[in-house]
C-alpha cells in the first residue's frame, strides 16, 4: 500500500490500518452508501477486510481514512498507475452525509490530487462511480471531471444492474 499522509486545516488523510476497519464499516453502513451509489446496501466486515488486504499487498494502491478534528468522517480508495503518462484512479470516495455540499469533499479531493501530482508525478486523474446519481455526478463535474466512458450493467447490486461510469479530469491540477 502506498504511504499517503495529507493534512490541511482540520482534515487529515492517512492510510487505513487494520484496527480502523470496523469503524470504516460502521460509517459506510450508517450512511447507506457504498461505492458512490445511492442504492441502500451494507458492506460486510469480511468483504471490507478482504479489500483492505488486497490494497495492503499492492504497492500502487491506497486506502485512506479521512478524519476531521480527529473524528472519522470518510474514506477514499484508489491506485496509481505508472505509464507513459502517470495516472491516479479513485475507485470510491465518501464523506458523511452531513458534511456534503459544503466544499469539504472538493478540498479533500484537491489536496489529494496535489499530493500525488507532486510526490509521484501523476498527470492524469480518473474516477469511477456506480450508477446514476445527479448529486455524485455534479460533485465530480464541479471538480473538473467529465465522462470518459460508461460500461452498461457492469455491476449487479442487490439484484439491480448498474452502470460503471468512468470520469477523467480535464485540464491540469495546479
Amino acid at each position: 500500500m502506498l504511504d499517503i499522509k495529507v493534512a490541511f486545516d482540520d482534515i487529515k488523510m492517512s492510510n487505513l490500518e487494520k484496527e480502523d476497519i470496523v469503524s470504516i464499516q460502521e460509517l459506510i453502513n450508517s450512511q447507506n452508501r457504498y461505492l458512490d451509489h445511492e442504492v441502500n446496501c451494507t458492506m460486510e466486515l469480511d468483504e471490507l477486510y478482504e479489500r483492505f488486504l488486497e490494497c495492503y499487498i499492492s504497492e500502487n494502491e491506497f486506502f485512506l481514512k479521512i478524519n476531521k478534528e480527529n473524528r472519522l468522517i470518510g474514506s477514499l480508495k484508489g491506485r496509481l498507475e505508472f505509464k507513459s503518462s502517470n495516472e491516479a484512479w479513485i475507485w470510491y470516495f465518501f464523506i458523511e452525509k452531513n458534511l456534503r455540499c459544503k466544499g469539504i469533499g472538493s478540498r479533500i479531493l484537491k489536496k489529494l490530487m496535489e499530493y500525488v501530482k507532486n510526490e509521484y508525478g501523476i498527470k492524469d486523474f480518473y474516477a469511477t462511480i456506480v450508477g446514476k446519481s445527479d448529486s455524485i455526478m455534479n460533485f465530480w463535474k464541479g471538480n473538473g471531471y467529465e465522462i470518459l466512458r460508461i460500461s452498461k450493467n457492469y455491476y449487479n447490486i442487490n439484484g439491480e444492474d448498474m452502470d460503471m461510469i468512468i470520469l477523467k479530469m480535464k485540464g491540469k491540477v495546479i
